[in-house]
């Protein structure tokens, strides 16, 4: 009896053995924990900005475009802006800032650096859409100075000869410029200097009115007794600093260019133009400045209508051009007979006077 309890507890513990032995063998099962990811360490980006106290957004400027994020969205992309630019160093740089006074930071980068002038790419942020958009006129200002809280920017852009103009401009609710006001603040010194080295007398005088230069209305100046063979008339466009000046005041304006040294005066315009093409076909020997057309006259070669125009160089005369109702061409270069003259060449003479 007491044998065979021995031999049961002995395989009792025997068994329990076993069990353990193979409870150990088997391999423990792999502890498996869901780990979240953030979209943020999956994207290559530059930095990050706040658009707005509310609104954050992750950047990556690349050569020609700019990629945003919304730093509280899921991490798909905002937008994509394309830009260009003739600087070298255009992505070195993303300017954030309040440009039209709206309370939201704005994108710039360098669109032109060139000679001391600086312009820039600009998008500014819309909330109606919650997206960035281009302000394509932007870029065409010089050296910008944003005033935010008059919602204007404002450009001084000093030239070598023709004054420094100074334009200010709005932007509107439609995320563009509008043009306030363009002006060259030292308008009555350049007047003044372009009067005394063409015509030799310095008083140029604001005139009433304005003066049309090829269809554009310009700021006009009156040089002497200003009236038809006498004095000049000047004028000029700010935005342009364009010159141009009326030697006469016969209504026949010329651009007006500065040689380095001097103003000098340059193409005619308009009808003139041609005029003074002729007149250097006729003499090619002679300097484009040194024509000047000094009469224009109304009346007819023969039985056509006509208009008959004076040229001058170095003071003296050097042929008289007219052109008939018909658009035909003929010069006068002995102060009596005129010849026909076509591509700079004289053809026959012409039995009509001009009257």
């Amino acid at each position: 009896m007491h044998i065979k309890k021995i031999t049961l507890g002995f395989c009792i513990l025997l068994v329990l053995s076993l069990v353990t032995s193979c409870s150990r063998e088997q391999p423990e099962e792999a502890v498996t924990t869901k780990q979240s990811t953030d979209w943020r360490n999956q994207i290559e980006y530059d930095g990050s900005f706040y658009v707005s106290k509310e609104i954050k957004l992750l950047y990556s400027l690349d050569k020609g475009s700019i990629t945003l994020w919304d730093d509280g969205g899921d991490g798909e992309m905002l937008q994509e802006l394309s830009y260009e630019t003739a600087a070298a160093d255009a992505m070195d740089n993303l300017i954030r800032e309040d440009v039209n006074g709206d309370g939201y930071v704005d994108l710039q980068t360098v669109y032109s650096d060139t000679g001391g002038e600086t312009s820039y790419n600009l998008w500014l942020w819309s909330a109606a859409d919650g997206r960035y958009h281009a302000c394509s006129l932007y870029r065409m200002v010089k050296n910008p100075q944003p005033d935010p809280a008059a919602g204007t920017v404002s450009s001084q852009y000093v030239t070598e000869a023709f004054g420094t103009v100074v334009s200010t401009y709005r932007f509107t609710e439609a995320l563009e410029l509008e043009t306030v006001s363009e002006a060259i603040s030292d308008a009555d010194e350049i007047a003044g200097a372009i009067a005394l080295a063409i015509t030799g007398d310095g008083t140029a005088a604001p005139s009433q009115g304005e003066a049309i230069v090829d269809g554009v209305e310009c700021a006009a100046y009156t040089v002497g007794a200003g009236t038809a063979g006498s004095g000049a008339y000047i004028a000029y466009i700010p935005q342009d600093a364009a010159w141009y000046i009326d030697a006469g005041c016969l209504g026949m304006y010329r651009t007006v260019e500065w040689n380095g040294e001097t103003y000098v005066p340059g193409r005619y315009i308009e009808d003139a133009a041609q005029v003074q093409d002729l007149a250097l076909a006729y003499a090619p020997e002679v300097e484009y400045s040194e024509i000047f057309i000094t009469a224009r006259e109304e009346g007819k070669l023969g039985d056509s209508s006509a208009v008959a125009y004076t040229v001058e160089a170095e003071g003296a005369v050097l042929c008289r051009l007219c052109q008939t109702r018909l658009g035909g061409w003929y010069i006068c270069t002995d102060g009596t007979t005129y010849f026909a003259f076509t591509g700079g060449e004289m053809g026959e003479p012409c039995e009509d006077t001009f009257s």
